[in-house]
């Protein structure tokens, strides 16, 4: 069997491994099959490093039985010197009794020629040419020639490598993706399932806890009602929130506009919280003049709400709530602002207050108490709706300022 140093054997070989039809080890199987009968070996496989345990696999072989045996990264073995040395490993049967017993296995033969395959610093693997069918020693012409061979098809084999790794690891993320949907489609099957069982009962309490006002009450039992009523209420908020959030970020509620005062508006959402703000001795002022906007009243009415509860609850004793609101004409927009004198937030946490269940904390300890975590998810999906936009600031008072914007027009 004679070979020119300079013959070139490998066209096609390279184009085996770009057939998108076929899978990658049948791709590689055909690479071997094609090595094999143009070099007339009697035995030829294909190894690939196994990055997972430190392997060199056989993944593809003439000799069907062989395909899946491994060799560690550390035995001392033929492919493995020549995976270690970089640099090609010829091995007749004396030279490879020095590795018995690893070689006196299903890779025994009389002769082979084990070549690495590396890309730049990647080690990809080893292919071993064992047994050239005419029992004739590999001439230093051949071993070049296969040399060469293999270095021209290491860059075809990185990319095969690397497109179905990508290929793998796009059927992991679809397959947890898929499992994150059926846990996430559970969880509001479940939420709803419990919200508005919630919610009934909930309208209930309220109703009949409204009408014991109508009766003569000593001033104790007013106050034990009023708290009842305003913990009663505020369940009811966070039952609403939990409905809203799903619906909005499933686009199942619409935004229904009308010509709506904003200060008057906020007029009325602060007059429900004055008696609680009156417990805590927090006084709360309206800044700005009467304007009127093209907004869904309820839901500008209950994110209102949602902000001047967070700030109620979050003032000291014998601080100040301010509401403002003021139109822009150069943004063309209503901007409402609600801030407090509490413990502010950390400019870190800003964009993460308005995240589902997020509750302000540093170094361990909680700075600010939320609820549910739901209220600020609301509102921000609220605005975002309007076409608006909602951040959080220094109050310039030691607290925070909450932020909402309204655009005179907005096409959804």
């Amino acid at each position: 069997m004679r070979f020119e140093p300079c013959e070139r054997h490998s066209d096609g070989i390279e184009l085996l491994l770009l057939p998108e039809a076929l899978p990658f080890r049948e791709k590689l199987q055909k690479v071997v099959d094609s090595f094999a009968e143009r070099f007339r070996m009697a035995k030829c496989s294909l190894m690939l490093v196994n990055h997972d345990d430190l392997t060199l696999e056989v993944v593809a072989a003439t000799n069907p039985g062989i395909i899946g045996c491994k060799r560690k990264l550390s035995d001392i073995a033929v492919s493995t010197m020549a995976l270690a040395d970089n640099a090609p490993f010829l091995a007749d049967g004396k030279k490879r009794a020095h590795f018995a017993p690893l070689e006196s296995s299903s890779y025994s033969s009389e002769l082979s020629l084990s070549v690495p395959l590396r890309y730049l610093d990647r080690r990809l693997g080893v292919i071993n040419f064992t047994d050239p069918e005419e029992g004739q020693p590999f001439a230093p012409g051949q071993e070049r020639l296969l040399v060469g061979i293999v270095g021209d098809l290491a860059p075809y084999l990185n990319a095969a490598l690397e497109h179905e790794s990508c290929r793998t690891s796009a059927r992991r993320l679809e397959e947890e993706n898929r499992r994150l949907l059926r846990l996430d489609e559970l969880k509001t099957n479940l939420t709803n399932f419990i919200v508005h069982d919630l919610k009934g009962p909930l309208s209930t309490i309220i109703a009949n806890l409204d009408m014991l006002y109508s009766g003569p009450l000593t001033p104790q039992q007013s106050e034990c009602l009023s708290l009842a009523v305003e913990d009663a209420s505020r369940m009811e908020r966070m039952v609403m929130n939990i409905l809203d959030v799903l619906k909005l970020e499933e686009s199942k509620i619409r935004v229904f506009r009308e010509e709506t005062d904003i200060r008057r508006l906020a007029e009325r959402e602060i007059s429900s919280f004055r008696s609680a703000a009156a417990r805590k001795k927090v006084e709360i002022v309206l800044e700005g003049e009467p304007h009127r906007c093209a907004v869904d009243e309820t839901l500008i009415g209950r994110t209102l709400s949602n902000l001047l509860l967070n700030a109620v609850e979050h003032s000291p004793e014998g601080s100040r709530v301010t509401v403002a609101v003021r139109y822009d004409d150069a943004g063309r927009e209503t901007v409402v602002s609600v801030s407090d004198q509490g413990a502010g937030i950390p400019g870190a946490l800003r964009e993460k207050v308005f995240d589902k269940f997020f509750q302000v904390q540093e170094e361990g300890r909680r700075l600010r108490k939320a609820t549910t975590g739901l209220g600020l998810a609301f509102c921000k999906l609220v605005v975002a709706a309007h076409g608006g936009r909602i951040g959080v600031e220094d109050s310039g008072e030691g607290g925070a300022r909450f932020v909402f914007t309204l655009p005179e027009f907005f096409q959804p």
